[in-house]
Parts: C-alpha cells; sequence; structure tokens
C-alpha cells in the first residue's frame, strides 16, 4: 500500500462524516456549490455598492494591519496569503468570495453534523449562519469577511472527529478553537452551541449510552477550556477602550455583568428583527418543541422542560464569552452566533418533520435574503449621498481657503449628514439597517471624518477640542454652516 493511499485511509478511519467516499463527494460538491451560489447571490448588492466600511476607509489607502490590538494573530497572516503581499490593499470582491466559500463548508459540515446525510431542504436551513441580519456587517467589510467566516468554519470543523478516537477529537478542538480566537472572537459561542445541541439530542433520543454522551460534553468542555486559556496566556493582548474591552468581569460583579448582558443582547435582537421575522422563529420554535416532544424516547413531561432549558442555554451561547465580559460588542457583527442558533433550529425541524418545517424554515431564509439586496442598495445610496455631501462641503472649503498652505487646517465636524432617503425607507420594514448602514460624514467618532480628511489631499487635521462659540461664521448654506478663526475650522452639519 503506498504512502498515499495510508494516509487516506487513516483519515477515512478518523471522520465522522466521510466525505472522502466518491458517493459523498458528489454531494459534498453539490453542496458547496449550491450553498456558495446562494450566498454570492445574496452578495451582489453589497459589491455593486462598493462602500469602504468603516476599518475599510484606512485599510484602502494605509494598509492598516488587519491583527491591529485584538490578537487576530492567524487573520493577520492569512490576509498576507489573499493579497499575495504583507502590503494590504483593496482587493475585493475576493475576500467576500472567499468567505462565501467558508460559509457554505461550515454550512455543510454542520448539516452533517446534525442529520448525517444532506438534500435541499437541509442545505436551505443552514443559511441563517451566513444570511442572519447579523452576518451582513461581516460582509461589508471588504478586508475582515474571509476571516469571520473563518471563525465559523473553525467552531465547526471539529465536529467531523467526534465520533473516533477522543484524543484527536480533543486536539482538533482545541487547535479549531485557537484558530477562532484568532481570527474574529465573536464566534466563541459556536461550538458551545453544537456541542450542547449533540449532548441534548443524545439525551433526548438516547442515541448513545448516558456515560458516553457525558464523556463527549467532558471532552468537549476541557478542550475549549483549555483553548481559550491556551489562548489568554500565550496568544492574548488584552484591550480596554472604553466602548469595548477583554477583561472578565470580576468574581463579585459576574452574575450581575452577565445579566446585564444578557438583557441588553435580548434587547437589541427584539427590536432589530421585524415583526415578521418574529413570528416565523416563534413558529420555527414551536415546531421544535412539537418535534421534540413528539420523537423523544424518555418522559414527555420532561422531554418539554428539558426542551425548554436547552433553547434559553442554546440562545445564551449564541453570544458566548461576550457575556461575561465587561464591555463586550453589541455591534451586529459581534451577534453572529444568533445566526448559527436559528440554523441549528431550522436544520433539525427540517430533518425530522420536513413537510411541516418546510413553509417556515424557507419564508425565514427569503426574508433573510431579501434584506441582503435592500441593505445592499441602501448602502450604495447611502454612499452617493455621503459623496455629494462631502464634495459639496470641500467645494465650499476650497472656495472660502483657495490658497494651498504647508500647515494643514484643524477641523471639527458637528452633527451629521444623516441617512439618504432609501435608508430611511428601507429601514421602516427593517429597522436593523440604520443600524449597520454608517454615516461617514459626521462628528465624535473617528471614522466619521475619515473619508473627508483623507481621501481629497485637502491638509485637514480632525480636532474635536475645537471651541466653536467664539468663532465667527464665513459661510451659511442649506446642507452646513462653516465657522473659522485662523487655521482652525468648525462644520457644523444640517440634516
Amino acid at each position: 500500500m503506498s504512502l498515499r493511499m495510508k494516509i487516506n485511509k487513516k483519515i477515512k478511519e478518523n471522520f465522522s462524516a466521510n466525505i472522502l467516499e466518491s458517493d459523498n463527494k458528489k454531494e459534498f460538491v453539490f453542496s458547496i456549490l449550491f450553498l456558495f451560489v446562494i450566498y454570492f447571490l445574496s452578495i451582489i448588492s453589497i459589491i455593486r455598492a462598493n462602500f469602504n466600511y468603516i476599518d475599510d476607509l484606512r485599510r484602502s489607502i494605509d494598509s492598516y494591519d488587519l491583527d491591529g490590538v485584538f490578537s487576530r494573530h492567524i487573520s493577520k497572516y492569512l490576509s498576507y496569503l489573499v493579497n499575495a503581499s504583507s502590503h494590504i490593499t483593496d482587493i475585493s470582491p475576493l475576500p467576500q468570495l472567499i468567505a462565501c466559500c467558508f460559509l457554505a463548508l461550515a454550512g455543510f459540515i454542520l448539516v452533517k453534523t446534525i442529520c448525517n446525510k444532506t438534500n435541499k431542504l437541509l442545505l436551505i436551513a443552514s443559511l441563517p449562519i451566513g444570511l442572519s441580519p447579523y452576518f451582513l456587517e461581516c460582509f461589508s467589510y471588504k478586508f475582515d469577511a474571509p476571516y469571520m467566516a473563518l471563525s465559523i468554519l473553525a467552531s465547526i470543523v471539529p465536529f467531523l472527529f467526534m465520533q473516533k478516537n477522543r484524543w484527536l477529537y480533543s486536539f482538533i478542538c482545541i487547535l479549531s478553537i485557537l484558530v477562532m480566537t484568532m481570527t474574529y472572537q465573536a464566534a466563541s459561542g459556536v461550538f458551545i452551541m453544537i456541542t450542547i445541541y449533540i449532548f441534548f439530542s443524545n439525551l433526548i433520543y438516547k442515541k448513545i449510552t448516558l456515560k458516553n454522551n457525558f464523556i463527549f460534553l467532558g471532552i468537549s468542555v476541557f478542550s475549549y477550556c483549555a483553548a481559550i486559556i491556551i489562548f489568554r496566556v500565550c496568544f492574548m493582548e488584552p484591550i480596554d477602550f472604553g466602548y469595548v474591552s477583554t477583561y472578565v468581569a470580576s468574581s463579585e460583579n459576574i452574575v450581575s455583568v452577565f445579566m446585564r448582558n444578557t438583557q441588553i443582547f435580548s434587547s437589541i435582537i427584539y427590536h432589530d428583527f421585524n415583526l415578521t421575522w418574529k413570528i416565523i422563529l416563534y413558529i420555527i420554535i414551536a415546531i421544535f418543541y412539537i418535534k421534540t416532544i413528539v420523537f423523544s424516547k424518555i418522559n414527555k413531561v420532561l422531554s418539554f422542560f428539558l426542551t425548554t432549558i436547552f433553547i434559553f442555554l442554546l440562545f445564551l451561547s449564541s453570544f458566548g464569552l461576550y457575556l461575561v465580559l465587561k464591555d463586550p460588542l453589541f455591534a451586529p457583527r459581534g451577534m453572529y452566533g444568533v445566526g448559527v442558533f436559528i440554523a441549528i433550529l431550522c436544520i433539525d425541524i427540517s430533518f425530522s418533520l420536513r413537510k411541516i418545517a418546510i413553509i417556515p424554515v424557507i419564508a425565514l431564509v427569503w426574508c433573510f435574503f431579501v434584506l441582503y439586496f435592500s441593505y445592499g442598495n441602501a448602502l450604495a445610496d447611502q454612499k452617493r449621498y455621503n459623496d455629494f455631501r462631502t464634495e459639496l462641503l470641500l467645494k465650499d472649503l476650497s472656495s472660502l481657503l483657495p490658497e494651498k498652505t504647508d500647515e494643514p487646517y484643524s477641523i471639527k465636524i458637528i452633527n451629521n449628514e444623516g441617512f439618504s432617503p432609501a435608508v430611511e425607507n428601507a429601514a421602516k420594514s427593517s429597522p436593523i439597517i440604520k443600524k449597520l448602514v454608517p454615516i461617514n460624514l459626521q462628528g465624535g467618532w473617528p471614522f466619521g471624518n475619515y473619508y473627508l480628511i483623507q481621501y481629497y489631499k485637502f491638509k485637514l487635521n480632525n480636532d474635536d477640542g475645537l471651541i466653536e462659540e467664539t468663532m465667527p461664521v464665513i459661510f451659511d448654506s442649506y446642507y452646513h454652516t462653516i465657522k473659522r478663526n485662523d487655521n482652525q475650522i468648525v462644520v457644523i452639519l444640517k440634516e
């Protein structure tokens, strides 16, 4: 037997879902292409918008490193590979396409883990992983998108090995969780969610013995904790920016912090989801309850209570370690674990109750699919509006200050340009859009005037410390008021 054959045999022996068999290769290729095409179609409007999203503003002109101060070391070195250089430039939409590939792989593996088979409905049911409203922001980042998607994929990969060698499973878990922590930590709850689901499923349906079920849980918990400790000790660079912190709450405050963060995250989701999404999600949860109780192999009353506990724990786990952080990230990109929570429920009921589940599952995925197009078009319209307001302001500044100087002017922006009419209209049906679409001309935000200052070669330096009360007005128009004192400028925007 050749070395290659020996390696293939060994790999086959250790995969739970053996995708290397000839029949499964066809299933694998079809599934990945099917999911990739849907993800690609969903982001066409985002790609067309060509919007430099927050950090993209500076990365596209100064090659700002993806590692930054958030310990994303793997993202840093993978970005060198993707860009074929250590000098980072805008190569979109390639990063978004890579993200689609990672999400397609993640969806396929999750379906195989839960169902040990695939079909079109099950694959569609996995789409909330990347089509949830909270992954929209991730797709918007031209530079970070693939590494955010990789954090999800890395968290799901270990379950391909869960039914084989326990030591190998533990090793893959630790390695994969480390990859997650050094790409994007918002996925810290994905592994926990799937572990909880498998433990619950084994318990309710008696798929394996109780002893082996607890062994699986023990190995998973140990591996996860070991990986987090290794990351904390060896790779993590602690930060505390005020708006976000990597510090865990103290032992005296951890319960209150946990309750506070849970309440905030829950409230955000309640207000971000429109009524249609909520109703469909409640229907999916109700079907999950019915399915679990009907097919349960333990006491039905106990099944009901265990299902309640399971859904509660699964939901909490979608936020991962953020629940115990002093100041977690509450932005949409910090909450994409919710998409995995929804996907797990959708896959489960689609596998067991196909005829009942097909309508709410496809309806919810369709809602998210439509949201992506609405958001991408709103993003493009906001870009046009931002360009207009920025260029108009610079035209007025260049008229008032026609001569170039060696020293830059200090400028302070007050208020903001507001949202374009298209964004306002889209937000009526999908309130989360206003959270997702940035206003790139505003005061009090590091990126609020970055486009104005850096992209047009007008010598301006941001200075939020300027006092405008004593400055005389030198220009007033429908869109803005300009005050000036020597080389100090204050712009008051009008919505």
